[in-house]
């Protein structure tokens, strides 16, 4: 029975470890390397992957354009955006957002 609790507790203390979740990033300060999502500041390095996605795609993205989606306004007036990301205590490991899907040129028609 012993062996089933600490079993069962170890599982538990592990589960914390990595924190896979969504959440709203309100600041990101590009020169500190730090973002703020749901009002707890992570860090982030180069080992850091930063995505975006579209509708058909993601592809490879950096902090500039993290930083420049947290400052734009939704439809509910809120500044900032939504993300998925993963983090290891207070250090990101992983970070999607969505792009801004750019305005097309008319003149391609």
């Amino acid at each position: 029975m012993r062996k089933l609790m600490m079993v069962t507790l170890s599982l538990c203390l592990s589960a914390g470890i990595v924190i896979a979740a969504e959440g709203f990033v309100s600041k990101v300060d590009v020169e500190k390397m730090k973002v703020t999502i749901d009002d707890k500041e992570y860090t982030v390095d180069k080992d850091t992957k930063i995505t975006t996605k579209s509708k058909t795609e993601s592809k490879e993205s950096d902090l500039k354009a993290l930083a420049k989606a947290a400052e734009r306004k939704g439809k509910d007036g809120k500044v900032g955006t939504k993300v998925t990301f993963e983090a290891k205590e207070s250090k990101l490991t992983s970070v999607e957002f969505r792009g801004g899907g750019g305005k097309k040129d008319k003149s391609d028609k």
